[in-house]
């Protein structure tokens, strides 16, 4: 499982098929991973699609269009960002 603690700023994000999903702009309160989308909107994703951090790449444990299909354009109510 991938941490959070792993994850910084500017890395790029890309679905199990290795087609590109956004570029990181931070991981938010170890649930959630903050991103810039390929469509250069802001979004997120639970840090549970990430599968694998491979260098400067993380990998999610679902194709591309699964995870833009989740994408949350803003955090989700009552959700700890801390």
């Amino acid at each position: 499982m991938t941490q959070w603690f792993q994850l910084h700023s500017g890395m790029k994000i890309v679905g199990a098929d290795n087609a590109p999903v956004g570029e990181v702009q931070e991981a938010e309160g170890g649930a959630r991973l903050r991103l810039t989308g390929t469509d250069g909107a802001a979004h997120y994703l639970p840090l549970s699609m990430a599968d694998a951090v491979q260098g400067e790449v993380i990998r999610l444990n679902c194709a591309a269009s699964e995870a833009i299909a989740h994408f949350d354009t803003e955090l989700p109510a009552g959700e700890d960002t801390t």
